[in-house]
């Protein structure tokens, strides 16, 4: 903005900022004062320029809070109070908005209401004070006196979706503060219009707005001190942050789900909810992240999310309402799109609860990119391929998963890594290096049916066992064991010294010790390391092989691996696989010591 004439002083009177008093509402208080409009007083005050005619509710966001004090003699934080820069580290939109590069082409549906509320009772007072919070959606009720705020003019008149003045009608000095400043109403036989900018206002009382036709229930005025709390300092701005996001998040899904909704909502809100999800819907691609005008819905779907985000089954609850409303898969829900939007913004609890609700355990992309649930704590790299059979054993076998235990443990090591590192899980799978030619680490037709059933158990347990790895004083870098592994295998040399140490066999039946034995016992090694499966182990030795006998040292790899696996009354396999062992912890011990 340039700068103030060389006539611009401080104005000769003013006025102290009323409790919680906007911007608007002072400058219509001030102006009304001067007796002058209130676009003249902005041009008086240096925010506005001598050519500008409109008083927008950006000014909410980028008033010159250091011209406007000197200007009306109020300190800076005075003048900040007036706007919303308190509350940037509080509520997220706030935040986006001011650190948007245009912020006048930045659309953020959750930061204006499309009109300005306001409490009847609040403007009837002396003080008359119209409030900053009433900008908000999230403002709903009058907790004073407890009743819902209006919006609009009892009068009829003819407007757009939304008003972006922050002041409208601003070149209009006969009002004051408690009068409408709409353009003048059209109906009639011979209709009085206002022209432009400069026409007249309805000036209708606000405050003598008739009464709505009921008032907030206890449980509606109790969220609303709630929601005014969360933008005070008495309580921390990431917790106020994450919890209106969250809120955001689940009223998107109170609206998708609409109308399996309609019991959890007071009955008092469910028509003005009903109309509004339908206005979502209307004229083309629905629009859920959309709060409603009417404070009545607004009121009815914060109290709902809220109750909702409360709930000690809060993942359940989501995936419950997912299903009932949608037969695709759960990661193309629509509300799935606006968590992911905003999941950043989440509450930890919000991020692992809506995890079953908004995923599928099938990759449902090639490389589609997703942010990390979980920023702090472990990281991929303490996760092994193959989950640990005691943490399997811990958290997992009590879910009592049969057959699929395998395929747990190797779903539930994909899963641990994608939430420490986003991305897709063909990601975390080629990560964990089990993904080769793709779709190993994906589930068995059963297991996927077993987690139909049972996904908000698995997804329970396996929190608890990452919260496990964040306590972990020493956690194994798994990582660097299969990297020092990648191409590695049991030398000649070390097989032979190996092998000289296991006892003798009786018979002429001798145990085969060739190549292919060193390259499966090597596959044994890797795994005990890397704690991984032998599956995916490097096989150099087999490499070198014709690719004939590569196919004879398949069909029998397996027995072999049984065989070290659980020897039994095997005396041989007993013996090697305990020098196996022994080769491991060594090699365990060179490598964690780097």
């Amino acid at each position: 903005m340039d700068e103030l004439p060389r006539n611009n002083r401080p104005l000769g009177r003013s006025l102290d900022p009323l409790p919680e008093e906007s911007l608007g509402g002072y400058l219509l208080r001030l102006a009304h004062r001067l007796r002058l409009s209130p676009i003249r007083l902005a041009r008086l005050t240096g925010i506005k320029r001598p050519a500008e005619s409109v008083l927008g509710r950006q000014l909410l966001l980028d008033l010159d809070i250091d011209r406007f004090a000197r200007a009306t003699r109020l300190t800076e934080d005075e003048t900040a109070g007036l706007t919303f820069l308190p509350w940037q580290d509080r509520y997220p939109p706030i935040a986006r908005a001011l650190t948007a590069l245009d912020r006048r082409g930045t659309r953020e549906d959750w930061l204006f209401n499309d009109f300005p509320r306001y409490c009847t009772q609040c403007l009837a007072d002396d003080s008359g004070a119209w409030k900053t919070a009433w900008h908000l959606p999230i403002a709903f009720a009058c907790p004073i006196h407890e009743v819902f705020l209006k919006h609009g003019c009892p009068q009829p008149h003819e407007l757009q979706r939304t008003l972006p003045h922050l002041i409208a009608q601003a070149a209009d000095g006969s009002l004051d503060p408690a009068q409408c400043r709409f353009p003048v109403p059209s109906d009639g036989p011979n209709p009085v219009r206002g022209k432009g900018r400069t026409g007249r206002s309805c000036g209708a009382r606000l405050e003598w707005s008739p009464a709505g036709p009921s008032r907030p229930s206890a449980s509606m005025l109790k969220i609303q001190r709630d929601l005014l709390d969360l933008l005070g300092p008495g309580r921390p701005a990431e917790e106020s942050s994450s919890r209106f996001t969250d809120l955001r998040v689940v009223t998107s899904l109170l609206c998708t789900t609409w109308p399996k909704s309609w019991d959890m909502l007071d009955p008092r809100a469910r028509e003005a909810v009903d109309e509004h999800v339908q206005s979502l819907g209307a004229g083309g691609k629905p629009a859920f992240d959309r709060p409603p005008r009417d404070a009545i819905a607004s009121a009815g779907l914060l109290t709902a999310a809220s109750t909702l985000l409360d709930a000690s089954d809060l993942d359940e609850v989501l995936a419950q309402h997912t299903r009932e409303s949608w037969d695709g898969r759960p990661s193309r829900t629509p509300w799935t799109q606006v968590f992911d939007r905003h999941r950043a913004s989440c509450s930890e609890r919000m991020q692992q609860a809506a995890a079953p609700s908004t995923r599928s355990y099938r990759r449902t992309s090639p490389r589609g990119t997703r942010v990390p649930d979980r920023t702090d704590g472990y990281r991929p790299e303490n996760v092994p391929a193959l989950l640990e059979r005691d943490w399997f054993d811990k958290h997992l076998a009590p879910l009592e998963p049969g057959s699929y235990a395998k395929s747990m443990r190797r779903l539930g090591a994909v899963l641990l890594v994608q939430w420490a590192a986003g991305g897709a899980m063909g990601d975390a799978a080629d990560y964990l290096g089990i993904n080769p030619k793709g779709g190993q680490y994906t589930t068995t037709a059963g297991l996927h049916r077993w987690l139909d059933q049972g996904s908000k158990d698995f997804t329970r347990a396996l929190h608890n066992l990452a919260h496990d790895l964040d306590a972990a004083a020493a956690p194994i870098n798994y990582r660097r064991r299969r990297e020092a592994l990648h191409r590695w295998a049991l030398t000649r040399d070390t097989w032979q010294e190996m092998t000289d140490r296991l006892p003798a066999v009786p018979g002429h039946i001798q145990p085969n010790l060739d190549d292919r034995k060193r390259q499966e016992a090597s596959a044994f090694v890797w795994a005990q390391v890397t704690h991984g499966e032998p599956l995916f182990a490097p096989r150099p030795i087999e490499a070198e092989q014709p690719e004939g006998l590569r196919r004879s040292w398949l069909d029998q790899r397996s027995s072999t691996w049984a065989k070290l696996a659980r020897p039994g009354r095997i005396h041989h396999f007993t013996a090697l696989r305990g020098l196996l062992l022994q080769h491991a912890e060594q090699l365990i011990r060179k490598i964690d010591s780097v």
